[in-house]
């Protein structure tokens, strides 16, 4: 398999994923499963004007300090940290981007990496896109954008791309998940005008199996935005995208500030590690992982999600469920195995995990005072995995 990383803004080092390849190394190793190809596509050398801003910005204040000494330079344009950081990053990396000669010459580099890394993996036919920030928004518009000529490059990505693209001269594979984190595509996707129906209607070109896509959302980002509801999507689709939240906090500081109440504060002072977090982190390459490896087997991506949920109590030894109602038995799509659940007089509720061979793989427990938030995840196991 193939995973191919897009960057988001102010991304200058080609080797910008090194630390979340390594902990996604370590998930598949502790699974058991056979390490895939990665690629770090590389773009950020197009997007330099930033700097040059500035440089007139403070040309600027310098002659408004000479006309006025007593006045502070850090008065007149206030919070100069932050809008020479963060925000003249991602503002003039995502306008640099919508510049039509320098867009056509970011998706032209995507084009020819992509291709490259196909190319190198002929064995491979399955692909798996990670796109970080304006990455996402990047992937978004190559894909499914109407806005561009005949001759863009965004074409070229399309052909590799089996059901999205035809091709006779490039050889295509399956783009099997994409998992975005940090994407702000729900807002940009106002101006670009996409129907998020071609979504849906590219992954119905995947009948066996439907195109996976998580969405990861750092709670103290303020760039990243859920996706789901914009979707519009039903049982009957072929996509199954999920947003996943992450609650930490960004650093001690954000997580003193918001403690204490003063979350003006906390948002300034975790704005920024929160936009880069997903980069360099575990819990993000665990999900990553999931979305990866949930094609190929759907009962384990189920007990690890069972698994998660804080209010469900594993156990070893299950109870016996023979005099208990049962309220659910689905089989999993890919015939891996099956869920059960039941409730007993207690109004205690247990569910199970089968393989093929009815040999018990997973028994867990919740209480009735559980049951509304536990039916949400049975709800989206039945739809996304039964």
């Amino acid at each position: 398999m193939l995973v191919f990383f897009l960057h988001g803004v102010a991304t200058r080092d080609v080797k910008y994923g090194d630390k979340l390849k390594g902990f996604i190394t370590e998930e598949f190793t502790k699974r058991g499963e056979l390490l895939p190809h990665f690629y770090y596509s590389f773009w950020g050398d197009v997007l330099n004007d930033v700097g040059r801003m500035w440089n007139w910005i403070h040309q600027d204040l310098q002659e408004v300090k000479k006309e006025s000494p007593n006045l502070d330079i850090q008065t007149i344009l206030r919070y100069q940290h932050f809008r020479q950081g963060f925000l003249s990053e991602f503002v003039g990396d995502a306008f640099t981007y919508l510049n039509q000669e320098r867009g056509v010459k970011i998706r032209e580099l995507i084009a020819d990496q992509l291709e490259d890394f196909i190319r190198r993996n002929p064995e491979e036919t399955d692909l798996h896109i990670v796109a970080h920030s304006l990455g996402s928004v990047i992937l978004w518009d190559s894909l499914f954008s109407d806005r561009f000529d005949s001759d863009d490059a965004a074409f070229h990505i399309r052909t590799m791309i089996k059901g999205i693209g035809d091709s006779t001269s490039r050889r295509q594979v399956y783009l099997r998940s994409i998992t975005t984190m940090g994407s702000p595509i729900l807002f940009f996707n106002t101006m670009l005008g996409i129907n998020p129906n071609k979504v849906k209607c590219f992954a119905k070109n995947y009948k066996n199996q439907g195109l996976r896509w998580i969405n990861i959302i750092h709670s103290s980002d303020i760039i990243a935005y859920p996706l789901r509801t914009s979707f519009n999507i039903n049982s009957s689709d072929n996509i199954f995208l999920q947003d996943e939240y992450i609650l930490d906090h960004a650093n001690l500081a954000e997580n003193t500030a918001y403690t204490v109440g003063q979350v003006d504060a906390a948002l300034a002072l975790g704005v920024v590690d929160a936009h880069h977090w997903y980069m360099n982190c575990s819990k993000t390459a665990n999900l990553i992982t999931d979305n990866i490896l949930s094609g190929k087997n759907i009962m384990y991506d189920v007990i690890s999600r069972l698994k998660k949920i804080p209010e469900v109590k594993n156990v070893l030894t299950p109870v016996n469920y023979i005099f208990d109602k049962k309220l659910l038995h689905l089989n999993f799509r890919d015939g891996s195995g099956s869920i059960q659940m039941y409730v007993n007089f207690a109004n205690i509720h247990h569910v199970y995990i089968f393989d093929t061979n009815e040999a018990r793989k997973f028994a867990g427990y919740f209480g009735w005072n559980y049951a509304n938030s536990f039916q949400e995840e049975i709800e989206l196991i039945k739809r996304e995995f039964c």
